[in-house]
């Protein structure tokens, strides 16, 4: 399997099935990875798949209990601005019957 591929691993490993996958990189990454590869003897795209694993593996050390904190944002006040109306607001502070009725209003 390709996902214990691992740098130290390149140089006495055999060819597995792989899938397609365009990415864009620099160009001083692109050629980063093209002299590793050389000096390695090995293809860019085996460079490339055990950089991923490796960082994949670090990262999973690195984010272990790590959780998304909550953002509580209060509500805002969304009441139409006409005095009376209450209804929440749709667009330029007012619910969707005022805005439509002042969107038809001509002015001479």
């Amino acid at each position: 399997m390709r996902s214990d591929l691992r740098l130290t691993d390149l140089k006495r490993r055999e060819r597995s099935a792989s899938k397609l996958m365009n990415v864009f990189v620099p160009a001083e990454v692109s050629d980063a990875i093209g002299r590793v590869a050389r000096e390695l003897g090995t293809s860019k795209t085996d460079v490339v798949v055990a950089l991923l694993n490796e960082g994949l593996d670090r990262s999973v050390v690195a984010l272990k209990g790590w959780r998304r904190q909550k953002i509580i944002v209060p509500r805002p006040n969304r009441a139409c601005s006409v005095k009376g109306c209450g209804r929440a607001y749709v667009a330029k502070g007012m619910c969707s019957n005022h805005y439509q009725k002042s969107r038809r209003v001509v002015t001479l």
